[in-house]
This record gives C-alpha cells, sequence and structure tokens, in this order.
C-alpha cells in the first residue's frame, strides 16, 4: 500500500493553556513532529508530513523563543489576530478554514493531524471524515482532551514529553511555602519538647466552693443516665418505622438517576448508546434538517437525554453525540447550515428547547425555554440562514 500524505494543524493556544497563563511546554516541536509522523505511520500508513502550521497571536508576550523553535522545525506559523473580545476562539477559526480548505483543495493528503484538547474541533472532525479523511488528534499528557473528541477522531495521541532537567540551583528551594527561612541558630531543634505547664495551686477556699456543686451533681447523676437511654429507646423506634419508607424512596430515586461516571458525573457516553437510530437518512435542505431535529426529539430515550442534559447545562458537543446516535448520516453542511450552533438554533424554533450562552468565549448550551436563561441565543429564521445572519 503506498503511503499516505499527512497534515498536521498545530492549535498552539491550546498547547500552552491561553495568553493567560502562557503555560509553554518544555518540549521541542521537533520532537513533536516525529511523534506525530510515527502516529500516522502505525495508524494510517502515513508518510511524511507535507503541510505543518501552527496558529496562535504570535506577538504575546513570552512567545518569541517558542516560535523560533516551531520555525527552526519546519511549521509555518500561522499568525491570528482577534476582531472581537474573543481571543480565545480566533485561532480555532482560523485553523478550521484552513484544514477545510487543505482537504478541499489537496486532495492528495489523507492523514489530518489536529493538535488541541478543545471540543469545539469535534464538527471539523465530522466533516473530515465525511470527506473520507483519517483523522489524529494529539495533545500534551497534561491537557485532558474533550471526552466527544477523543471519541470521534479515527486515534487519540498523547505526546511524550522528555523535559531537560532543571538547574541544580532550581532543586535547592530558598524559601518554604513561601516564607523566609529562618536563621540556623533561631530554629528550633526536633528533639526539642515543650515543658508542660504547671497548674496553679488550688486555693482552699475554692476547694470549699467546690464541694456543695459536687454533692448536687452525683444525686443529679442516676436521672441523667436513664435520660439517654430512653431517647435511645424512642429514636430506634422512629429508625425501625421509617426504614421502609427510606428504602422505598432510595430505591425510586436510583430508577430516575442517570448512569453515573464517576461520583457526580453523568455518562453521557453511556445514555447516548440506549438511543435508538429514529432517522437513518441525510438531510438535503434547511427545511429538511429542521423536521428531522424535530422527528429526533419526539423519541422518548432523545428527550429524555435532552431533558437532563439542559439540567445540567451541557454544551453542544455532547448534545451532537445524541442527535448522532439517532441520526447517523444528518450533517449541517449536507443541509447547507454553515455550524451545529447556528443549525440547532433554527432547528429548535418552536420546541421546549434553545441554546444560551453565557459570554462569547464560551460554548454555547442546551438550556429549556420556560425557565427563560440569562444569554438565551435569538432563534434563526430560514431568512435568516440563507443570509448568514449570526
Amino acid at each position: 500500500m503506498a503511503t499516505r500524505n499527512v497534515a498536521v494543524f498545530i492549535d498552539a493556544e491550546n498547547l500552552f493553556k491561553g495568553y493567560g497563563k502562557l503555560d509553554i511546554p518544555d518540549v521541542s516541536m521537533e520532537d513533536i513532529l516525529k511523534q506525530l509522523e510515527s502516529a500516522a505511520a502505525l495508524a494510517a500508513d502515513g508518510g511524511n508530513i507535507a503541510v505543518a502550521r501552527a496558529y496562535a497571536d504570535w506577538n504575546a508576550l513570552g512567545l518569541e523563543d517558542y516560535r523560533r523553535d516551531v520555525e527552526r522545525a519546519g511549521v509555518q506559523t500561522v499568525q491570528v489576530f482577534s476582531v472581537s473580545k474573543a481571543e480565545k476562539n480566533a485561532a480555532d477559526i482560523v485553523l478550521v478554514v484552513d484544514c477545510l480548505r487543505v482537504a478541499a483543495e489537496l486532495e492528495q493528503i489523507d492523514v489530518f493531524v489536529i493538535v488541541s484538547a478543545d471540543g469545539d474541533f469535534v464538527p471539523l472532525v465530522r466533516r473530515l471524515h465525511e470527506l473520507n479523511k483519517y483523522v489524529v488528534g494529539a495533545t500534551l499528557p497534561d491537557h485532558r482532551p474533550n471526552n466527544v473528541l477523543e471519541r470521534e477522531v479515527d486515534q487519540y495521541v498523547t505526546l511524550k514529553l522528555a523535559p531537560k532537567p532543571p538547574p541544580a540551583a532550581a532543586l535547592k528551594p530558598l524559601f518554604s511555602s513561601g516564607e523566609q527561612a529562618a536563621p540556623a541558630e533561631s530554629r528550633p531543634r526536633k528533639s526539642a519538647r515543650k515543658a508542660p505547664a504547671e497548674k496553679p495551686a488550688e486555693q482552699p477556699e475554692a476547694r470549699a466552693a467546690q464541694a456543695p456543686a459536687k454533692k448536687a451533681a452525683q444525686q443529679e447523676e442516676p436521672a441523667k443516665k436513664a435520660e439517654p437511654a430512653k431517647k435511645a429507646a424512642t429514636k430506634k423506634s422512629a429508625t425501625k418505622k421509617a426504614e421502609p419508607a427510606k428504602k422505598t424512596a432510595a430505591k425510586k430515586s436510583a430508577s430516575q438517576a442517570p448512569p453515573a461516571a464517576g461520583k457526580g458525573k453523568v455518562n453521557w457516553h453511556a445514555l447516548a448508546q440506549e438511543i435508538p437510530v429514529v432517522h437513518a437518512e441525510a438531510a438535503t435542505s434547511p427545511e429538511d434538517y429542521k423536521a428531522i431535529i424535530k422527528k429526533v426529539l419526539s423519541d422518548s430515550k432523545v428527550r429524555s437525554f435532552s431533558d437532563q442534559l439542559a439540567n445540567h447545562g451541557g454544551p453542544l458537543p455532547i448534545l451532537a453525540m445524541a442527535i448522532k446516535a439517532a441520526a447517523p448520516k444528518l450533517s449541517p453542511s449536507d443541509a447547507r447550515v454553515s455550524s451545529l450552533s447556528r443549525a440547532l438554533r433554527f432547528a429548535l424554533a418552536g420546541t421546549q428547547y434553545a441554546l444560551a450562552r453565557e459570554s462569547d468565549d464560551v460554548q454555547p448550551v442546551l438550556v429549556r425555554r420556560s425557565t427563560k436563561p440569562e444569554g438565551m441565543l435569538p432563534d434563526l429564521s430560514l431568512d435568516d440562514i440563507q443570509r448568514g445572519v449570526q
């Protein structure tokens, strides 16, 4: 079998955890490319990397040295400027547009590697699959990838780090817990123990005053001992009566609760697996897409999933997982709707659900209209879709 050409798209902003934290990874870009090339060769008969691009605001303070390392490895650095306050998504959008352009114009590229842990790339992965491309996801070991993204890609690679050892001086902290260390002569020795404080001698007057009180306490003691026994018997009887009702309530609550994926977390993947295929065909137009979504929402399993998701303020990738289970071939792009968010704002009009977003730099979440949450996004009409209204 002939080797397949590989393209690598690096969300550099995601690699160093945002411009605010700026946690530059202590690993060379050349080493990252070698690992990606090896993984693509093993899993997808990938050959050499034909296209490699990294996206970020490279003018950000602290990125000069990292940019030089990236360019020395032969990776093209793509400068991204944000035109709004949502700096977080600026690189994502340029990366997606660039990636789809390469997929359309360079048909010889078969393997696409997306270096990011961000769930915003799930729609991109799905579109690449529709174009019959093999998709590899990758990120650093301390970046937990979005669980939907991890499942959507054909292979997920955790990059191995071989950081340089820190200088010897860095291994000897000068201070402990942020406080200045005390001089050696003033530090307490481990063997030194604090002497117990001496009790002051009891005065005769105090002993005389305590005698009547002690006698009264001795007289009350039998009555006090009888009291707890009486309370314990009453409590035991009440507990026995309440036990059956408590067990029934617990059983009922357990049957209604969604499966858990760890303490306090809903296992959305397990819930999505219970959803049957409601519609097996692709959408051919925006109106068709809307009709299919309404049909999908009429299924009891999908409705139950959506209700629980709305209760938790679940983001779009989780909702997309349920829609894919119920309508495997449904795609906003086939229906000529540009994105999942806009498609659902159009398709959910007239239903009990809507999308809401707290700010421009976070993903929309599914909500119930009846709760009238803050940040609820307005519905889009077919005319809005055709005019590209955002």
